[in-house]
């Protein structure tokens, strides 16, 4: 089981953040196909309060939690863990906050806490494998039907 060094350790970092990159852009643009081109078909978010199995079902609870909602996360910070030459984890910390209309009265979210997510370099690219998030702070609107 062999860990990446020097130059090979660089690129795949930077390959990683440009993943996460692409990533938000795709949720806050709702853009589904960039967002799905990011991840392994057996994607697993645990983001809810039952994992979800597979990018499909997914992009589908994605589709009808986000509709309606403009969104801006901001990612940074990362730390990776390399398993081997094709896996790999990373934390980053997360700012997001959303706003959408709900009974005529404009609601909104606002969040801080961290990514942890899973990855595999699949095909000669990054795939992102799963996701946790887990909040340290969350603040919403009076009556906000988004509340973590």
């Amino acid at each position: 089981m062999g860990v990446l060094h020097g130059l090979d350790l660089l690129i795949a970092v930077e390959e990683l953040k440009t993943l996460q990159s692409k990533r938000v852009r795709a949720v806050d643009t709702q853009d589904w196909e960039l967002y799905r081109s990011c991840h392994a078909d057996d994607f697993t978010s645990f983001t809810l309060a039952e994992p979800t199995q597979g990018i499909d079902l997914v992009i589908e609870g994605m589709k009808e939690t986000l509709r309606g909602v403009r969104s801006a996360h901001h990612v940074m910070l990362p730390e990776f863990s390399f398993e081997t030459k094709t896996r790999a984890t990373g934390i980053w910390v997360l700012h997001d906050r959303l706003w959408w209309n709900q009974d005529g009265e404009e609601h909104w979210f606002e969040g801080w806490g961290h990514y942890n997510d899973g990855y595999e370099l699949r095909n000669g690219q990054w795939l992102f494998t799963s996701r946790r998030i887990t909040r340290s702070r969350i603040e919403h609107s009076p009556g906000s039907r988004l509340t973590r």
